[in-house]
């Protein structure tokens, strides 16, 4: 294999040595190989003690990663862990990078500036990306994904937005070595002979409504009407009333007519215009139907990913990310998901799972190329 996966975790969460010791006894960093990348996943008090980036800060490799409203891996889960997998190889390099803080008017440059850094620290073109984004209120993931393609030229990028210890994301942040950043962006590119896996579930087929519409104005992530009518009268036409906030646990699922599997998207906010903000493109001429979430779901589609990544072969472990709203809509037995793949994958390959604020993964289209695309509701893995 051109890459091997470890993991390691601690629950000390307030000495930051101790930590450390117990992540190294786990990793034991003599048998690591010649390039190593570490990704981090962590519970917002980490980052708050101190203990996430004395880890990162110690460790003889460069780490990316982010806070996670839980995580799970060597037959533990929980919200208050730290969780760590290293990628190591003979074969593969990485190098890592961070953008300077983002804001809605230097995003897309601070990213290409990020991407220029990194690429000017390999020897061959990246063959995909691994990347955590902060949670921005006036910047949507989906405009980040679009300029991060822009810069790389569409190299596959798997990542998450990073999440937090509840819904309001007010105190999620990313991680790059000893930097805990709550408006930067972190990416690390990796070259050589890896061919990674990307699988993606979101909403069970029956929970999906049979009536499809075609977008027919929009701006970027912003619908303003499907078949020629607006969108809300759209909605009340199908019988859907929202009340506050209900929105954005009611599915899009949007069919992008370019042979790749539809994708699910959350409604974030009504506009004053009669528009809906939503968590990703919302190109005219795509098609939409409704889905509904539900705790069955859940696990179904959990299990539907866990079938795919068990089915591949060759591959050295798993990085997860489902949705954190999976995990709230699994109240009070907010684990289960947690539970499901513990029960399928330990013993089977190491893996390490995040809960994510905005799923980044690429899905594959007609020609066989991959996407990249901004997910919401979903289950997200990325095969090595």
């Amino acid at each position: 294999m051109a890459v091997t996966l470890r993991v390691a975790f601690t629950e000390e969460i307030d000495e930051p040595d101790s930590a450390l010791e117990e992540i190294l006894g786990q990793l034991k960093p003599d048998e690591l190989k010649a390039h190593t990348l570490g990704i981090l996943y962590c519970c917002v008090e980490f980052v708050e003690s101190g203990v996430a980036t004395h880890i990162a800060r110690e460790l003889p490799f460069d780490v990316v990663g982010m806070s996670s409203m839980a995580s799970a891996s060597l037959a533990d889960k929980g919200l208050y862990r730290l969780t760590l997998a290293v990628l190591t190889s003979d074969d593969a390099r990485f190098a890592t990078v961070s953008t300077a803080p983002l804001s809605a008017d230097n995003y897309q440059q601070a990213i290409a500036e990020a991407w220029q850094e990194a690429v000017a620290r390999t020897e061959a073109p990246a063959c995909f990306a691994i990347g955590f984004l902060p949670f921005l209120r006036d910047i949507a993931g989906q405009e980040i994904l679009d300029a991060f393609d822009a810069a790389s030229g569409c190299v596959p990028l798997w990542g998450s937005i990073a999440s937090g210890s509840d819904m309001t994301y007010a105190d999620c942040c990313t991680i790059h070595n000893e930097r805990a950043e709550q408006q930067s962006a972190t990416f690390a590119l990796i070259e050589g002979a890896i061919e990674p896996e990307f699988v993606v579930t979101s909403i069970p087929e029956r929970n999906i409504y049979e009536h499809k519409a075609v977008i027919t104005k929009s701006q970027g992530c912003v619908l303003s009407e499907v078949n020629d009518t607006p969108v809300l009268d759209y909605m009340h036409n199908l019988g859907i009333l929202f009340n506050q906030g209900d929105q954005t646990t009611i599915p899009l699922m949007i069919d992008y007519r370019d042979g790749s599997q539809p994708i699910a998207l959350a409604m974030y906010a009504f506009l004053d215009d009669g528009s809906i903000l939503c968590g990703g493109s919302m190109p005219e001429g795509a098609l939409l139907s409704l889905g509904e979430i539900d705790s069955q779901g859940i696990l179904e589609t959990a299990q539907t990913s866990l079938d795919e990544l068990l089915a591949l072969t060759d591959k050295s472990g798993f990085l997860l990310c489902p949705c954190s709203t999976r995990f709230m809509m699994l109240a009070p037995r907010q684990e289960d998901e947690m539970a499901v793949v513990i029960e399928r994958l330990e013993g089977a390959a190491p893996y390490m799972l995040g809960y994510s604020g905005g799923e980044l993964c690429p899905v594959k289209a007609e020609d066989g190329s991959w996407r990249n695309r901004f997910h919401n509701f979903t289950f997200t893995a990325c095969a090595l």
